[in-house]
C-alpha cells in the first residue's frame, strides 16, 4: 500500500515537472519576443486583484461554515478560516487524501466530530464543483476554443453538465444529500449522519461558492490588467478561463496542487490571445504569487491558532 502512494507522489511530481519544463522551455525559446513585450504594473490592477484574492479565501471559509451549520455545528469565521487553509496545505501532496486527513484533524478542535467533518469535505466539493462548472459553460460557452481543445471541449462541457445535473437531483431530492454522504462516509467505514439542511442553508452554501469562484477570477482578471497594458481579452473569458483551469488542475488527481495541469490549461486557453510565450508567462507568474498568496493565508491561519 506504501509502495503505491510513493509511485502515485513520484508519478505526480514528475507529470508536474515536465509540463512545468516544456512551459520553461517555450518561454526560453521566445526570451527576445518576452523581451520586447510591453511589461509593466499596474499598482491599483494588483490591489484589486490582492484585494479580491483575499476576500475570495473569506468567501470560501465561510462556505464551509455555512455547511456546518447545516449538521447543526457553529463554528466562528476565523475557526473556520484556519480549518480551511491550514488543511489547504495538503492539496500539494499527490493523492488530495492529505487535505482531508488534515480537515479532520484540525476540525476535532473546534469541536467538530470526524465523521462530520469527513461529510462536509465531501459537501465542499459536491457544491464547490458544479459551482464552478455553472460558471464556466456560462463565461466560456460562448467562446471559440482554441484549435488544441476543439477535440476535447464537448466532451468537457458534457461532463461538467452531466456533473452539475446529478447534483441537481441530489440537490432537489428530499434527503438525496444525505443518502449520497452516508455511502461515501460507508466507504471509509465511518458511521452513518443525518444531514437535511433547509433548503436555505443549501441554497446559500451553493451561493458562497458561486462568489468565491468569481472573487478568484475577478483576481486573476486584474492581475492579467496589472501586467498588459491593454489584454484583448474580456473580464468573462479570463474569469472562466481561470476558473477551468484551477478545476482541472485540481480534478487532476495525482498532480499536487494541480501544479503543471492548470499552467498548461491556461496557457492553451491565454494562447489564442496572447500568444504562447506570454501566456505560458503569464500562467507561470501567477502560480508563483497564488503559491506565496496560499502561504500567506496558511501562516495568517496558523496565527489565529497561536492567538487561541
Amino acid at each position: 500500500m506504501m509502495k503505491t502512494k510513493t509511485i502515485k507522489q513520484i508519478a505526480g511530481w514528475l507529470l508536474a515537472a515536465v509540463i512545468i519544463y516544456f512551459l520553461a522551455k517555450t518561454i526560453h525559446n521566445n526570451w527576445a519576443e518576452l523581451k520586447n513585450w510591453d511589461w509593466r504594473i499596474d499598482w491599483l490592477d494588483a490591489v484589486l486583484a490582492v484585494l479580491f484574492l483575499a476576500t475570495a479565501y473569506i468567501t470560501a471559509s465561510q462556505g464551509w461554515r455555512t455547511i456546518l451549520h447545516g449538521f447543526g455545528h457553529h463554528v466562528k469565521l476565523h475557526e473556520s478560516f484556519r480549518v480551511v487553509y491550514l488543511a489547504n496545505l495538503g492539496r500539494y501532496i499527490p493523492g488530495k487524501v492529505w487535505q482531508v486527513i488534515g480537515m479532520v484533524g484540525l476540525a476535532r478542535e473546534v469541536n467538530v466530530p470526524a465523521k462530520t467533518s469527513l461529510a462536509s469535505f465531501a459537501l465542499v466539493q459536491a457544491y464547490a464543483l458544479p459551482a464552478s462548472f455553472l460558471l464556466v459553460l456560462m463565461l466560456l460557452g460562448g467562446f471559440d476554443m482554441p484549435a488544441s481543445l476543439v477535440v476535447y471541449s464537448n466532451i468537457v462541457y458534457i461532463f461538467m453538465a452531466v456533473v452539475f445535473l446529478l447534483f441537481l437531483i441530489l440537490f432537489i431530492w428530499p434527503a438525496g444529500l444525505d443518502w449520497a454522504l452516508n455511502k461515501i462516509l460507508k466507504l471509509f467505514r465511518q458511521e452513518s449522519i443525518s444531514y437535511k439542511p433547509s433548503f436555505q442553508n443549501r441554497i446559500a452554501i451553493f451561493i458562497w461558492y458561486i462568489i468565491t469562484w468569481l472573487l478568484f477570477g475577478f483576481s486573476f482578471h486584474f492581475f492579467l490588467k496589472a501586467l498588459i497594458a491593454q489584454p484583448p481579452l474580456s473580464a468573462s473569458f479570463t474569469t472562466g478561463a481561470y476558473i477551468a483551469a484551477y478545476n482541472l488542475g485540481y480534478i487532476a488527481i495525482i498532480s499536487p496542487g494541480g501544479l503543471g495541469v492548470r499552467e498548461g490549461v491556461m496557457t492553451l486557453l491565454l494562447a489564442g490571445s496572447l500568444g504562447q510565450p506570454i501566456a505560458a508567462s503569464i500562467a507561470l507568474i501567477h502560480r508563483v504569487l497564488i503559491t506565496i498568496a496560499e502561504a500567506v493565508m496558511s501562516l495568517l491561519a496558523l496565527l489565529t491558532y497561536k492567538l487561541k
